[in-house]
């Protein structure tokens, strides 16, 4: 667990697409992002973590956000869920293979390839498990949301031997193949980019972790 820091909000402008970092929130440092469509002014929210007043104050300062969409299961990116759906009464989208969340909860799920709309964003799903079974991570414009699944330095944790296995591949099967300049926004920490992943990656495989490992990786160590 890490200190609580105040929360702070990063624009990032890319012609009609505006998305905002709210992080870190929280005890566990975790970001939310709210993309939007300047021009047809739409939004869409990107996990729920604490605190609810930094973060719903970024959504009301954007104008409200009409889908919310959670990267993984794991609570800290759920936990304001109650307080945003009082706030905007959006529905909230997971991907199809998630696990361990409330049906009723759940308006609806993402498949892996599908195509979103905000305004006139296109957001693509990439489905990305690893660290949880339907983690995703959706590129938009010229960045990708990565949930949990890619941080700057490495992967996300993992939990259970086999996983390590699965979040390598889906790093190397759905987010490397990227255009190199592509902005990688993770669930916590700052942000990386393609190129700076795919030199720590290739660092990894000079000294990976043995057959079976599962924890915390870094790409250099």
């Amino acid at each position: 667990m890490t200190e609580t820091r105040p929360a702070t909000v990063e624009v990032i402008e890319d012609g009609d697409v505006r998305i905002v970092r709210v992080g870190p929130m929280g005890p566990y440092g975790n970001n939310a992002y709210i993309v939007r469509d300047t021009s047809a002014h739409a939004g869409l929210l990107v996990d729920m973590p604490l605190d609810e007043g930094p973060l719903l104050d970024a959504v009301a300062a954007e104008g409200g956000v009409q889908t919310v969409i959670a990267s993984h299961w794991h609570l800290d990116h759920w936990a304001t869920y109650d307080a945003v759906r009082a706030a905007t009464g959006a529905p909230v989208l997971v991907g199809a293979a998630e696990i361990n969340i409330p049906e009723e909860r759940i308006d609806g799920r993402l498949a892996d390839g599908q195509e979103l709309r905000v305004g006139g964003i296109r957001i693509d799903v990439l489905h990305t498990p690893g660290h949880t079974p339907g983690s995703i991570s959706l590129r938009v414009g010229g960045a990708v949301i990565t949930g949990d699944t890619l941080f700057n330095g490495g992967p996300g944790r993992t939990s259970a031997a086999g996983d390590l296995e699965t979040i390598l591949a889906s790093i190397d099967a759905r987010l490397l193949p990227l255009p190199a300049g592509t902005l990688v926004l993770p669930g916590h920490g700052d942000s990386t980019t393609i190129a700076e992943t795919t030199a720590g990656r290739d660092a990894y495989r000079r000294h990976p972790k043995p057959a079976g490992f599962c924890g915390d990786v870094e790409w250099g160590r």
